[in-house]
């Protein structure tokens, strides 16, 4: 244990939508609390977190985030089009989030910053208070160089980061930390990226420690016999109704849990023999008896399913999501449905159930995933690290 004065780490989450960027910051958050850490959380969502985090008994703030993200005019296909469209583009919007994380540094006198998507945060930091940077592998791009590497083959000349940088020097010259290009504060003294190495979209550029997902993951078992079609969604999804009709053909060969609320829909699927969850199921009891999981491929299911060796059939929304869905369908695990028609999906359920390729790059997909979780020991090794710090 430290000694009388332990150190304090601020545990921060401050872009993307949903609770799945919380499973990483509070493995993390425990285990640094079990090593005679302080910790406090600063969260984009500090509400709907509050139940999870409760047996942490610790600090639970509002984090400071920009109200409404933009469409990037010219895009790079890189982590700099996240920052452009959330505050980076003008150094004094940029100034008006790093005030606002400022004043939770001021509240928490954090010893160490633990960013999981939070590059407000990260420059806020910079220059000021050590910084680690953990996610998956798409939220954490390399940083080695002097501008962030494309996700995927960029149509830009990449102009938007020269003007990122220019706002961020700007916003932080009055504090005289002032980063040489735009990757330099996501550098930090610590870089943990927590996904599978196949499901990296920057595998090929990687130097980072790849230390597998923290969260407890579902185990690799034998696909069923009968046919069951598991489908993770949103009330607000767009197109629902294509989905909605899709499982209500399928009736009891379906269960489905959609975020938020779902009203008359959540009947009319149970009327006609789809199990609804009111709440999100565990994935290690549901998973055993499923034998194809559909989903808008983020992160956290799709490497829960990608584990447990099923095949999957993706429907994504956005530029993280495109990138797992091809990583997927390069693997032979997957099936993207674009544009999502319900004509589409059918016909994704019955490939994936009538070609025994998929089940099978599934089941071997499955157990190398396991394998590597076990061998990484990733949450150990990442406290350890920061003790170092």
């Amino acid at each position: 244990m430290p000694g009388k004065f332990p150190k304090t780490a601020l545990l921060a989450w401050e872009l993307g939508e949903g609770l799945g960027h919380l499973p990483t910051l509070k493995a993390i958050g425990g285990a640094l609390r079990d090593d005679g850490w302080r910790i406090a959380f600063a969260l984009r969502e500090p509400e709907p977190a509050r139940a999870g985090l409760a047996t942490l008994a610790c600090p639970v703030l509002q984090a400071p985030f920009w109200p409404d993200a933009a469409v990037v005019a010219e895009p790079s296909y890189s982590y700099a089009d996240i920052l452009a469209a959330n505050g980076f583009a003008a150094s004094r919007d940029l100034r008006s989030l790093i005030d606002g994380w400022d004043s939770v540094f001021d509240a928490t006198k954090p010893d160490l910053v633990v960013c999981e998507h939070s590059p407000g945060a990260v420059v806020a930091a910079f220059g000021r208070i050590p910084v680690a940077l953990v996610g998956n592998g798409f939220l954490m791009p390399p940083a080695d160089g002097t501008t962030f590497p494309s996700y995927m083959p960029a149509k830009s000349d990449g102009r938007s980061q020269q003007a990122i940088l220019a706002a961020m020097r700007e916003a932080l010259a009055p504090r005289g930390a002032i980063p040489q290009t735009i990757t330099e504060p996501f550098r930090g003294a610590f870089r943990g990226v927590y996904t599978f190495p196949a499901l990296d979209p920057y595998r090929a550029l990687r130097r980072d420690q790849v230390f597998g997902p923290l969260e407890t993951l579902p185990p690799l078992t034998p696909l069923p016999a009968k046919r069951h079609v598991f489908a993770y969604s949103a009330s607000d999804a767009a197109l629902i109704d294509e989905l909605s009709a899709v499982l209500m053909d399928s009736g009891a060969q379906a269960s489905a849990y959609f975020r938020g609320r779902l009203g008359a829909r959540g009947a009319v699927l149970q009327s006609r023999g789809v199990r609804v969850f009111s709440e999100a199921p565990a994935l290690a009891e549901i998973l055993p008896g499923t034998s194809c999981v559909f989903s808008h491929a983020g992160s956290g299911l799709t490497a829960a399913a990608f584990a447990a060796g099923r095949p999957q059939i993706l429907a994504p929304r956005h530029g993280e999501a495109d990138a797992t869905a091809k990583l997927l369908e390069d693997l032979g695990v997957g099936i993207t449905v674009a544009p999502m028609e319900r004509k589409r999906l059918r016909e994704a359920i019955e490939r994936v159930h009538s070609e025994p390729q998929f089940a099978a790059a599934a089941q071997r997909a499955g157990e190398a995933a396991q394998a590597f979780v076990e061998r990484a020991n990733g949450l150990a090794r990442t406290v350890a690290t920061f003790a170092a710090l």
